[in-house]
């Protein structure tokens, strides 16, 4: 801990804890902390830093390994249910569905779950671009069918509502 006078005279101190990302040398200099580089860290308190040590989610890791479980659950329940609509296709639960839309969404909300499979392990400079583009991308079109989608529902009440008349033409 650095020395901090305490009151008029010089040689009474009261000492004080550094904080975390700081060190305390006596050799050094006795009344002040001293930062830490960039490339290390200390706990409060300490007197030296200690160099920074990356670490990276294995794939073996068990919430790697549930993560990814969870993701494949998805991307199998989304293809399973693009597979369903596709059957269907022609019926009119699908139509009002959103019909083509709806295998755009299914499509997006897939490969966006795929992207997850790239946050674990070392990154390269491939795998940071695999992680954050097809998600922004896919999940980004996809909420845009659901806001059209939406829009076209909203839109269709209020058409009916204010004209019923057409509707029933």
């Amino acid at each position: 801990s650095k020395k901090m006078p305490d009151g008029i005279h010089r040689c009474c101190f009261k000492c004080e804890i550094c904080p975390k990302g700081t060190y305390f040398n006596k050799t050094e200099d006795p009344y002040e902390c001293i930062n830490c580089k960039e490339t290390e860290w200390s706990a409060a308190g300490s007197t030296s830093c200690n160099l920074r040590e990356l670490e990276f989610v294995p794939f073996t890791d068990i919430g790697a390994m549930l993560i990814m479980v969870g993701a494949w659950a998805l991307v199998v329940l989304t293809v399973a249910m693009s597979v369903l609509f596709a059957i269907n296709y022609n019926t009119p639960v699908v139509r009002s569905a959103g019909g083509p839309m709806c295998f755009l969404i299914f499509g997006c909300l897939c490969l966006s779950n795929v992207s997850v499979f790239f946050y674990f392990g070392k990154p390269t400079a491939s795998s940071c671009v695999m992680r954050l583009l097809p998600f922004l991308l896919f999940y980004t079109v996809c909420l845009a069918c659901f806001v059209v989608r939406s829009f076209q529902i909203v839109f269709i009440f209020k058409i009916a509502a204010k004209f019923p008349k057409l509707h029933s033409v």
